[in-house]
């Protein structure tokens, strides 16, 4: 009791020290001590920030950032902008050379220009005539073994010709066979003797070909004549393809062809070459401020080489700095929020944006980072000021 007692006399006197000299200034509320004596710590709040529920430490953010770089390496040609300078997104801030780059697209777009000519087209029209010709004689092929190889007079005929030649043979063998005593160097017998060699193979010819027209094709015979056939159906279905891209109608994803394939190669060549024309100048990702340039011109450049930083500090932001890992479950997106900001002595809501799910450390204390969209920024607000952040109960 004694210690409650001194602690009101020195309030006391400064109470009155107050009235004594102009207007009152806001003091600290003290909590003395609970009814068992206890002694509580005290909770200051000079801002009118209201001291219940979550409090963190913030600060004033642009809504977008960004440190610019190039793709590709090369030398500068221009650079359009100057710290301080308004941009608008998309508006072309640094150029690289593009000198080789434009000479590429012109000989990429010649190569296409040649492929999709209508001389070209012509030569691929025929091509596809000619590929559904192979087609057709083909089918026939295969058609024609299911059927017998030659009608009755034709088999008639070989043979014929197989009793033909099988009487010579045997006045050939007769002739040979009475001179038989003579010596292989008579030159009669050495005419009997190609006689007989010639009639055998009169005879071997005239059976074959009786043979193979009263036969059936063998397995291999079917088996070459459909592969032949579905390499007929692939080559006008490729020409066909291909006759189609270059008229400009789509064609299937799985469509193939060395030719289409040689087009599509023309087409990216050129597409990448308009890429690298394109990656060739710097471009503002959004509206904003030219923070800093790294660069002039003439100087050479690497790809990743930061170049340009720029923020847009049109539109603010609020990130908390010391959110305590204690306290962020008491906050949640879309959570109402007030912020005091201290260099303006002035109060501004907003809402809870987002809430950064990995954490940070500040001080060896683990904190998240929070960000908060105000509602009617100041208009002196300035990135970089400091702000006290209060998580308003919903």
């Amino acid at each position: 009791m004694k210690f409650k007692v001194l602690l009101i006399i020195p309030l006391a006197l400064a109470l009155g020290a107050c009235s004594a000299v102009g207007s009152p200034t806001l003091l600290p509320t003290v909590v003395l001590g609970s009814s068992n004596g206890s002694v509580t710590t005290p909770v200051v709040s000079g801002n009118g920030v209201n001291p219940s529920g979550v409090t963190a430490s913030g600060i004033v953010v642009p809504a977008s950032n960004a440190r610019l770089a190039f793709a590709q390496a090369g030398s500068v040609k221009s650079v359009a902008i100057a710290a301080g300078d308004s941009v608008e997104a998309g508006q072309t801030l640094i150029e690289l050379d593009d000198t080789a780059i434009q000479l590429e697209i012109a000989q990429a777009e010649r190569n296409l220009r040649e492929m999709t000519s209508q001389a070209a087209i012509a030569s691929v029209e025929q091509a596809v005539a000619a590929a559904q010709k192979a087609v057709e004689d083909a089918q026939k092929k295969v058609a024609g073994y299911g059927l017998k190889r030659a009608n009755q007079n034709t088999v008639d005929y070989y043979e014929a010709q197989l009793v033909l030649a099988q009487k010579a043979l045997d006045q050939a063998k007769s002739a040979y066979n009475n001179l038989t005593e003579l010596s292989p160097a008579d030159p009669i017998r050495a005419t009997a003797t190609t006689n007989l060699y010639n009639a055998q193979r009169a005879y071997n010819t005239a059976l074959a070909n009786l043979n193979w027209i009263k036969g059936k094709p063998s397995e291999n015979e079917i088996a070459t004549a459909q592969a032949n056939l579905d390499a007929a159906n692939a080559a006008y279905q490729e020409a066909q393809w291909y006759l189609a891209t270059l008229k400009g109608v789509s064609v299937p994803q799985d469509a193939t062809g060395s030719q289409l394939a040689q087009l599509q190669q023309a087409r990216d060549n050129l597409k990448a070459a308009q890429n690298r024309l394109a990656n060739s100048r710097l471009q503002a990702p959004f509206s904003g401020t030219i923070v800093a340039v790294h660069v002039v011109p003439g100087e050479y450049v690497l790809p990743g080489q930061v170049l340009v930083e720029i923020s847009d500090v049109a539109h603010l932001l609020v990130e908390t700095t010391d959110l305590s890992e204690r306290d962020v479950s008491g906050v949640e997106t879309g959570q109402p929020v007030s912020i005091f900001v201290k260099a303006l002595n002035q109060k501004m809501t907003g809402t809870v944006t987002m809430i950064s799910p990995l954490a940070d450390t500040l001080g060896g204390d683990v904190v998240y980072k929070t960000t908060i969209a105000l509602d009617d920024p100041s208009p002196g607000l300035r990135a970089g000021m400091t702000a006290e952040v209060q998580f308003n109960t919903k």
